[in-house]
């Protein structure tokens, strides 16, 4: 029932398939399974009910919010006016711990307990093979091997976190500002069943990072907890430094891969 603007603008480069701007409407054409976007969508209209910064898809009349053309998968989306977030903003640092919070805190309320088809938690991926880093294929300096087992182990143990639907890819390139304030949190292609506790750590290493060295304020990181925690978050707090380290793991991983 809407007429989308036959000129459209390539808004990302780096996803998976494309994202598009069509006058106010965003269009995202992705090679997926669409029972895992069919749970990712449910997700979002869950969440847009409570957290306005969380942008659910349009459905069409018969209350479908996506289609399947040839192998791909499209839905539509209102535009969002925004610019990416900046991790030296300090001004974020005071909104999005809670913020966070708020996401993970009305994600466990989701009644839907199955995992996203297709998309495991970080414990339950093959870590010697995955979609995301190949172990056989890594240069193995020692200090890398030694971060790869303890961490394994550590994963391995981790039996009693709690876990939620998170965003799974929460950093400050998926976060929108405007007018000095968080308006939208984008991208939730990576988003699953997995521990809060590692997102919390994901946050709070963007924003106590100076983006040059290997080591963060720490004053400003047990600041940045406390703020999730104080608004409700259920991530580990005990749990953040190891999640750190696993969260740097991974994205060497990948990088290395």
């Amino acid at each position: 029932g809407m007429a989308i603007p036959p000129r459209w603008e390539r808004l990302r480069s780096d996803t998976t398939g494309g994202v598009f701007r069509a006058g106010e409407f965003v269009v995202r054409v992705e090679p997926a399974d669409p029972e895992s976007v069919r749970w990712e969508h449910a997700l979002l209209r869950f969440l847009a009910n409570e957290i306005e910064q969380v942008v659910a898809p349009l459905a069409a009349l018969d209350g479908s919010t996506f289609y399947v053309d040839g192998g791909d998968v499209v839905s539509v989306f209102p535009f969002l006016e925004g610019q990416e977030l900046r991790s030296h903003e300090a001004l974020f640092r005071q909104e999005l711990p809670a913020l966070l919070a708020r996401l993970h805190r009305h994600a466990q309320a989701w009644p839907v307990t199955e995992q996203r088809p297709g998309v495991p938690s970080l414990r339950d991926r093959n870590w010697d093979r995955n979609d995301w880093w190949d172990w056989s294929l890594v240069e193995k300096p020692t200090s890398l091997v030694r971060a790869f087992e303890e961490l394994r182990e550590w994963v391995a143990d981790a039996d009693d976190l709690r876990v939620c639907a998170i965003h799974g890819d929460f950093h400050t390139g998926n976060v929108l500002v405007r007018d000095g304030r968080v308006a939208g949190i984008v991208d939730w292609q990576y988003s699953r069943r997995d521990w809060p506790a590692l997102e919390l750590a994901g946050m709070v290493w963007d924003l106590s990072w100076d983006g040059s060295s290997t080591t963060i304020d720490r004053g400003l990181r047990d600041d940045l907890v406390q703020k999730y925690v104080d608004s409700g978050g259920p991530g580990e707090a005990a749990a953040v430094v190891p999640m750190m380290r696993l969260e740097s793991l991974v994205s060497a991983l990948i990088a290395l891969t």
